[in-house]
């Protein structure tokens, strides 16, 4: 074996030697790439050849004196993947959308949501559509948590809707400042400023649902057909809430008004059952979008001593100013919601609600509506199409002369990503009674608004 060694040719040999070296490199495996974005383990590598065996001293010194060759030109790495939206096209996220690292504690989430809308309605003559005016609003808010049961919630309203005559106003109010405690979701405890919850509009207000306008707000009615509460539905308050068996069920009840030593508390609760799937959050929706199956039926009501408040009567000359009259106030609602998927067919959408007030000096007696809405299977670009009709009548109480107050409203939305994004095309018919003043006597206004609205809002 060695002398055959010393008549090969070096340069023969080494070129034999670097061959073989290659084939051996092709065979081997290439190193296992990371994880993909899906959290795909990769495939297992494939055995290695054996190895080749070591040659003899003296042929390894003749091969050391060869020169080496030059190395392989390294493999350039593969491009890197393009990056995919978390949510497709005129569909919602399969679930809540997670941060890239688990937050550490303390932490600090912020969002913002806005709506905008161009209304074409004469304000002289509300029933043409030759005159066009504007509003906006927008919520900016954070929050974040101290301890896994310890967390906080704070966010400030802003809101421009034109005045007849009157110089342009943009009005920034406090919208929740909110201490939350929350040990268990079938426990937890609120306290601040926050919504007032009894019926299943406030936990879900104009961004959970499809159509632009709030329910029961008749325009020129002094006051609304819904539950007491403060500006925004929200005051100052405790509310214990909690949604045991992953939200099937639900509760809340609340003792609001506090921040005056000489009101009476308002009592407010509610009670829901949810059945096919939970709502276990403190907020709502009035419809999912087609993400779950949804039959929801809902109680609630409020309480409030000497809470029914009426005008007081003009002081005399020389006299105190005379109290306002007052009543006990009580209020009760019950309603059902409805969402069902109905596969390639789409979504259909259904609710219903009725109100019953009580107090000498409230504007309504009664108040109900009925909607339905069906969101489209496919998307049409980058969204899915909905269509939605409501009714609302609101019964007089305790004015004489004054019927029903009635609206109805059908709206066209596009809808992206679920609800975080809507262009909404729509139309009203509005019939409010209006009470006699010192100029007019009570009479019925009827108006024709079409609108187009936009919301958007930070998932």
């Amino acid at each position: 074996m060695h002398s055959y060694l010393r008549w090969v040719p070096i340069g023969l040999l080494a070129g034999l030697v670097l061959g073989v070296g290659q084939s051996a490199m092709a065979q081997a495996p290439a190193p296992a790439p990371e994880e993909d974005a899906l959290g795909e383990a990769p495939a297992a590598p494939e055995e290695a050849p054996p190895a080749e065996p070591e040659p003899e001293p003296a042929a390894a010194a003749q091969l050391s004196a060869a020169p080496a060759a030059p190395a392989p030109a390294p493999t350039p790495p593969p491009p890197a993947p393009t990056a995919v939206s978390s949510i497709p096209d005129g569909e919602a996220p399969p679930a809540p959308i997670p941060p890239q690292f688990p937050p550490a504690i303390p932490n600090i989430d912020y969002g913002a949501r806005l709506r905008v809308a161009t209304r074409f309605q004469n304000y002289d003559d509300p029933e043409k559509f030759n005159d066009i005016s504007q509003q906006a609003d927008a919520d900016i808010y954070m929050g974040g948590q101290i301890h896994r049961m310890l967390k906080w919630q704070a966010s400030v309203t802003i809101s421009y809707a034109g005045t007849i005559s009157q110089v342009q106003q943009t009005n920034v109010l406090p919208l929740d400042v909110i201490a939350r405690f929350e040990p268990m979701p079938e426990f937890n405890i609120y306290m601040g400023r926050m919504i007032v919850v009894s019926d299943r509009y406030t936990p879900s207000g104009p961004w959970g649902m499809d159509e632009f306008y709030y329910p029961g707000v008749f325009p020129g009615a002094a006051q609304v057909a819904l539950q007491k509460a403060g500006p925004q539905q929200r005051d100052l308050g405790i509310n214990v809430w909690g949604a045991p068996l992953g939200g099937m069920i639900k509760y809340y009840l609340g003792v609001y008004q506090i921040h005056d030593p000489a009101l009476n508390p308002l009592l407010s609760g509610r009670i829901q059952v949810s059945l096919l799937s939970g709502e276990p959050a403190f907020y709502q929706r009035t419809t999912y979008m087609g993400t779950k199956d949804l039959v929801s039926l809902g109680f609630g009501g409020q309480y409030q001593k000497a809470g029914s408040v009426g005008t007081a009567p003009p002081a005399m000359m020389g006299m105190p100013a005379p109290m306002a009259p007052t009543d006990d106030y009580s209020y009760f609602t019950g309603d059902l919601t409805v969402d069902k998927v109905l596969g390639a067919a789409g979504t259909v959408s259904l609710n219903a609600a009725y109100s019953r007030f009580q107090g000498d000096f409230q504007r309504w007696e009664s108040f109900w509506l009925v909607g339905a809405g069906y969101l489209m299977p496919k998307p049409v670009g980058i969204g899915k199409i909905r269509f939605a009709v409501r009714y609302q009548r609101a019964a007089e109480a305790n004015i004489e002369g004054l019927d029903d107050s009635s609206i109805l409203d059908g709206q066209i939305s596009y809808n992206v990503a679920a609800w975080f994004a809507r262009f909404q095309l729509g139309y009203r018919r509005m019939e409010v009674f209006q009470a006699a003043t010192a100029a007019v006597g009570a009479r019925l206004v009827v108006g024709n608004q079409i609108y187009l609205g936009v919301t958007l809002a930070d998932p």
